[in-house]
């Protein structure tokens, strides 16, 4: 099973407890799948997936889900498949992602879990 990191930048990275539902253009795709299938595109691949965190907690990851929606919290985040510090590690880049509404929707389910939306994913060579 692969390892998830957060990484919104700045050295704000976060260990993620899992990677779930993504879903893009209202397709859900297995993460790993989606990771070994080099989906880059010409236009852009909208959707969200859904976040679990770990035990580990970055005050920013914190801060930045809790501002559901607001956009002036949108920003381009990676999910780095394996550790953040090895340079062969595949990098999902998130364009324009934010926490999105759906964030409490599974809060009774899993108080850990959240779900990002993002207006372009791409995998980093």
């Amino acid at each position: 099973m692969t390892t998830y990191h957060l990484d919104l930048g700045d050295g704000r990275t976060e260990a993620l407890g899992g990677v779930t539902k993504l879903t893009v253009i209202n397709n859900e795709l297995d993460i790993d799948a989606f990771l070994d299938s080099d989906p880059n595109a010409p236009v852009p691949l909208w959707g969200n997936v859904l976040l679990t965190r770990g035990d580990s907690r970055n005050e920013a990851t914190t801060a930045w889900v809790e501002e559901v929606e607001n956009t002036d919290t949108h920003q381009d985040v990676v999910l780095i498949a394996g550790d953040p510090a090895h340079p062969t590690s595949r990098r999902i880049r998130l364009t324009d992602a934010w926490a999105s509404a759906s964030y409490h929707l599974d809060e009774d389910e899993d108080p850990d879990a959240f779900l990002i939306s993002f207006t372009d994913i791409t995998i980093d060579k």
